[in-house]
């Protein structure tokens, strides 16, 4: 548990599912007030809503494209009116086109782009006005597939290379204002994103017998991970992104 994180208000982006819903239940919590936001899935967002105020926890539902900046303002008008202020920022949602490179489009570039890579600073440039002198948090969500070429994943890998960067350079511009950022580098999961991606089944299958730890990563593994990047023991962690996948990444 980390005490310090009480009372602070986050925003959690794509919280309906997946990751994202593990890390708003996470926060929630240590007494987090937390924002689900959402792109389509309403009645899902609103069930994460529920279940943290049955932890006795807060939590509110606010829609938003990521990758939109229209959307984003009104998403950041509600929190605004809601909340006032902001703590802390999960950059998780991401939607992009899986596939060869060599079918992409120009439309698959700019959307895998915008929702998945530029969505990061365009979150903070809103974010950080709303956060108090001297204390915030923003974590960026990754994959093995911004490092290395992973099948089918196309311009997905683009995308999360870029984020990667601009996570970066996003710590250098914010830990003056002592912000710190931070990313996750989450391995494989059994999530409704990767079952999109050809040949899912095949993948978790290698992963659970490849990596040391013998399993897939859990939604809750990711999310214990974001806590402690938002408390206070993290506070030397500047840009830097923490991997949790078991394992598999040290393999030859």
């Amino acid at each position: 548990m980390y005490p310090e994180l009480a009372g602070k208000q986050a925003l959690v982006t794509g919280a309906a599912r997946g990751f994202g819903k593990a890390i708003a239940l996470r926060l929630a919590k240590e007494g987090v007030t937390v924002v689900v936001n959402y792109r389509r899935s309403k009645s899902d967002a609103q069930a994460v809503v529920d279940e943290i105020a049955s932890l006795g926890g807060k939590a509110i539902s606010l829609r938003g494209d990521v990758g939109d900046d229209e959307a984003l303002d009104k998403l950041f008008e509600g929190i605004k009116s809601e909340l006032g202020s902001l703590d802390i920022v999960v950059s998780n949602a991401a939607f992009g086109i899986p596939g060869a490179v060599m079918e992409s489009t120009r439309k698959y570039w700019d959307l895998t782009m915008s929702s998945s890579a530029y969505s990061l600073p365009a979150l903070a440039q809103r974010a950080v006005p709303l956060m108090p002198d001297g204390w915030g948090r923003i974590i960026s969500m990754t994959s093995h597939g911004g490092q290395k070429a992973l099948e089918a994943y196309g311009l997905m890998g683009a995308a999360k290379g870029a984020l990667e960067s601009l996570t970066r350079a996003l710590a250098v511009e914010l830990a003056p204002k002592g912000i710190l950022v931070n990313g996750i580098l989450a391995g494989v999961s059994d999530t409704k994103s990767l079952r999109s991606v050809p040949d899912a089944e095949k993948l978790l299958r290698y992963v659970e017998e490849r990596a040391p730890l013998k399993r897939l990563v859990q939604a809750e593994d990711v999310a214990d991970v974001a806590a402690f990047l938002c408390s206070d023991q993290a506070r030397m962690i500047c840009g830097q992104f923490i991997v949790v996948d078991g394992g598999l990444s040290i393999l030859a």
